[in-house]
């Protein structure tokens, strides 16, 4: 029954080295799909480039399937699935911070590590700025210990806020993005489309 780590299946060194394993793959897969180039990141927040979007999207809406669909089956225990304890005010913060940057840099973090690895300068220059800025934050913690902390709800999901169980929540959220994603998607592209006529 997965997960293997916490259901005991496999211990730590194994888990360190299958995660490392899917994290080179997952590079690769951002490579080869061009995501390892700010170009495909920055335009998104101009409206100019639909490919990381639908992708990202597409990638939520299959892999919530598949874990409500391995639940059911028993194949997968949820409450063994890791989930960040949440903590409203500093997410939301950290939310414009962090969407900011992205449309300053064309990076994200994990983007910018495939970039960086691929020899692209502006994703070291992104990758410097996120080591340093992680280092304050760590530096200025004790001063903004309780801002940091403010909101919180522990492990909260979609099935807390909504109310009902795993299954129904996430079949509603499923069909919700879905379809958030058709109209996005269609918005995003006649946007785009007046843009090259003008």
């Amino acid at each position: 029954m997965y997960p293997l780590f916490t259901t005991g299946m496999i211990d730590s060194n194994q888990n360190l080295l299958y995660g490392l394993i899917i994290g080179i793959l997952f590079g690769v897969v951002l490579e080869r799909t061009g995501f390892g180039s700010s170009k495909h990141i920055a335009p998104i927040f101009y409206f100019k480039n639909l490919k990381v979007s639908q992708t990202i999207v597409s990638a939520i809406v299959t892999c919530a399937t598949l874990i409500v669909i391995a639940s059911y089956a028993g194949w997968l225990d949820y409450t063994q699935v890791f989930i960040p304890e949440t903590y409203i005010w500093p997410y939301l913060l950290g939310g414009v911070l962090f969407g900011g940057a992205m449309v300053m840099s064309g990076w994200c973090p994990g983007t910018a590590v495939v970039g960086f690895a691929s020899g692209k300068i502006d994703a070291a220059v992104f990758m410097l700025g996120l080591l340093c800025g992680m280092y304050f934050y760590f530096d200025i913690y004790d001063s903004i210990s309780d801002f940091a902390n403010s909101g919180y709800v522990g492990r909260f999901t979609i099935s807390d806020l909504i109310g009902g169980d795993i299954y129904t929540s996430s079949l509603l959220v499923t069909i919700f993005l879905g379809a958030f994603l058709a109209i996005f998607m269609n918005t995003m592209k006649s946007i785009r489309d007046k843009k090259e006529k003008q």
